[in-house]
C-alpha cells in the first residue's frame, strides 16, 4: 500500500467524494483524483481515504508510454477548450459594444463597379425564380388540367393530414435528382465538365442570350409591378395614419369587428380546414368557365356591392351620429308646478314644506323660472327657448326615468295631494277632489357639450 498522487482535476459530470460521500460543487477543478487508483475525493478529504491499493506498475514500452501521454494532453486541451469557449461566449453576451448582427454590420460599401457586376450577375441567374412564378400561374390557371388536378388533390391531402409538409423539401430534393438523371442519361451529347453539369441545373446565361434579355424584361416588369403597389399602398395611407380620425377609427372598429369573428371562425373551425376552402376555391375561381362568369357578372357585382356598401355605410353614420349626439347633447327637463285653491282656482302658489313652482321631476330640486335658467355646468344651449311637453311621455335623462302620462291640452298633468296617482281631467265632474288638486307641465330644451362646440 502507498501514498496517494492526487492532481486536481475538473469533471464534466455530477460526481461523489468516495470518503465522504458528498457531491463535489463547482464548474472547474471541484476536487482531487489519484492518478494511480482513481480515487476521488474532496480537497479537505485527502488525508482522510484509505491508502492506494493500485498494484506496482508494470514496465511500459516507450511506445506505450507516449501514447498514453498524448492521450491525456489531448483530454486535457479538449477540456481547458470547451471551458474557455463557455468563458468566452458569456463574456462576450455581456459585451454590449459588439454588432447585434454580423452580416448587416459587415455590408460591403456602395460602389458603382460592384453594382454593375452584381446586377448583370442577378439578370443572369434569375431564370428559375421567374420560371417558378410561371409555373404556378400556369398551374392554377388549368394550362394542364392533369397536373392542376394532381396539385388539388396534393393540396387537399396535405390539408387533411398536416404532418405531411414534412416530407416537402425531400419530395422536392428526390424531384431535382430524378429529373436531372433522366436528362442526364436522354441526351445524345453527354456533358463531360462538371461545371456544366452544374449549370444545367441552374443555368447562368451569356448577356446577349435570348434567355438573358427575357430575364431583363421580367426584372423590368417586377420593378414596374412592385413599383405600382407600393404606389397604391402609398395613396391609401391617409385612411391609417389618422390625418382623418373619422375614417381611420372607423377602419379600426371594423378591423376589431372582423378580428373578433375571426377569432370564433377559428376557434370553431380547424385551420386545416379553412386552409382546405381557401386553396380549393383558388382553384375553383381560376378556371376558364369561372374567370369568364367573373369577367361578364363583375359590373353588376360591383354595382351591387357598392350599393349594398353605401348601405351599410349610411347606417352605420346615422348609428354614430345618433350616439355621438347621445353623448354630447342632452336633454334638460323643467317641470312648472300649481295647486287648486278655493276661489282662486290653479295659481303658482304651493305649501311651504312641499315643492317649489319650478322643479325637476321628484320636487326635490328646486329652480328659477325657465326664463332665467342657465345650461348645467359644461354645457351651452342649443335651442333659443323652452318647449312644451303636450304629449309624453315625461322622459328625464338626468334621472333616467320614463313616465307614461296624459297630459291635457295645455300640458298639465293632474295629480292628488302629494303630487301622485296622475288622473286625465273629466270636465263632467264637478268635484275638484277627484279631478286633482295639483297639477304640473314639463318644458324641455336641448343643450350641448362644450367640447363638441370646441371641436
Amino acid at each position: 500500500m502507498s501514498t496517494h498522487s492526487f492532481k486536481e482535476t475538473t469533471f464534466s459530470k455530477p460526481t461523489y467524494c468516495d470518503q465522504c460521500h458528498g457531491l463535489l460543487w463547482g464548474l472547474i477543478k471541484q476536487g482531487s483524483q489519484c492518478i494511480d487508483c482513481g480515487t476521488i475525493c474532496h480537497f479537505q478529504c485527502q488525508n482522510k481515504v484509505i491508502p492506494c491499493h493500485k498494484a506496482p506498475n508494470k514496465i511500459e514500452s516507450p511506445a506505450t508510454k507516449s501514447l498514453k501521454s498524448l492521450q491525456e494532453k489531448d483530454s486535457l486541451l479538449k477540456t481547458k477548450n470547451i471551458e474557455n469557449i463557455i468563458v468566452s461566449a458569456a463574456i462576450n453576451a455581456s459585451d454590449t459594444t459588439q454588432p447585434t448582427n454580423e452580416y448587416l454590420a459587415n455590408l460591403p460599401p456602395l460602389n458603382p463597379q460592384n453594382t454593375a457586376k452584381n446586377f448583370s450577375r442577378f439578370v443572369s441567374r434569375c431564370g428559375p425564380m421567374f420560371t417558378f412564378r410561371d409555373n404556378v400561374i400556369l398551374l392554377l390557371s388549368w394550362d394542364k388540367p392533369m397536373d392542376t388536378l394532381a396539385a388539388l388533390f396534393i393540396y387537399c391531402l396535405l390539408c387533411l393530414y398536416p404532418k405531411l409538409l414534412l416530407l416537402i423539401p425531400h419530395v422536392i430534393f428526390l424531384n431535382i435528382l430524378v429529373t436531372g438523371y433522366n436528362k442526364r442519361y436522354q441526351q445524345q451529347q453527354q456533358q463531360q465538365q462538371n461545371a456544366k453539369r452544374f449549370g444545367h441545373f441552374f443555368p447562368a446565361f451569356d448577356e446577349s442570350s435570348p434567355e438573358y434579355l427575357r430575364n431583363m424584361q421580367n426584372l423590368q416588369n417586377m420593378m414596374g409591378e412592385m413599383s405600382d403597389i407600393y404606389d397604391l399602398i402609398a395613396s391609401n395611407a391617409h385612411h391609417v395614419d389618422w390625418s382623418s380620425e373619422g375614417k381611420t377609427m372607423r377602419i379600426f372598429q371594423a378591423t376589431l369587428v372582423s378580428f373578433t369573428i375571426l377569432i370564433f371562425t377559428i376557434w370553431l373551425v380547424p385551420l386545416n380546414i379553412l386552409c382546405l376552402i381557401a386553396g380549393v376555391s383558388v382553384f375553383t375561381l381560376n378556371t376558364r368557365f369561372a374567370k369568364y362568369l367573373i369577367k361578364e357578372l363583375m359590373p353588376q357585382l360591383v354595382e351591387l356591392s357598392q350599393s349594398r356598401l353605401n348601405h351599410a355605410l349610411e347606417w352605420y353614420l346615422q348609428l354614430e351620429k345618433r350616439l355621438d349626439d347621445q353623448t354630447n347633447v342632452q336633454e334638460m327637463s323643467l317641470y312648472e308646478n300649481q295647486r287648486w285653491w278655493p276661489d282662486s282656482g290653479f295659481i303658482p302658489h304651493t305649501l311651504p314644506d312641499e315643492r317649489g313652482l319650478w322643479s325637476d321631476y321628484s320636487g326635490t330640486i328646486e329652480y328659477g323660472p325657465k326664463e332665467e335658467l342657465p345650461a348645467p355646468k359644461g354645457y351651452h344651449w342649443i335651442e333659443d327657448n323652452w318647449k312644451l311637453d303636450e304629449t309624453g311621455p315625461w322622459i328625464d335623462e338626468q334621472l333616467g326615468l320614463e313616465v307614461l302620462v296624459t297630459p291635457d291640452n295645455g300640458g298639465w298633468v293632474y295629480t292628488d295631494n302629494n303630487w301622485k296617482n296622475p288622473r286625465t281631467p273629466n270636465s263632467n265632474n264637478n268635484k275638484q277632489s277627484e279631478q286633482g288638486v295639483t297639477r304640473r307641465r314639463r318644458w324641455v330644451r336641448k343643450c350641448e357639450c362644450n367640447l363638441k362646440k370646441e371641436q
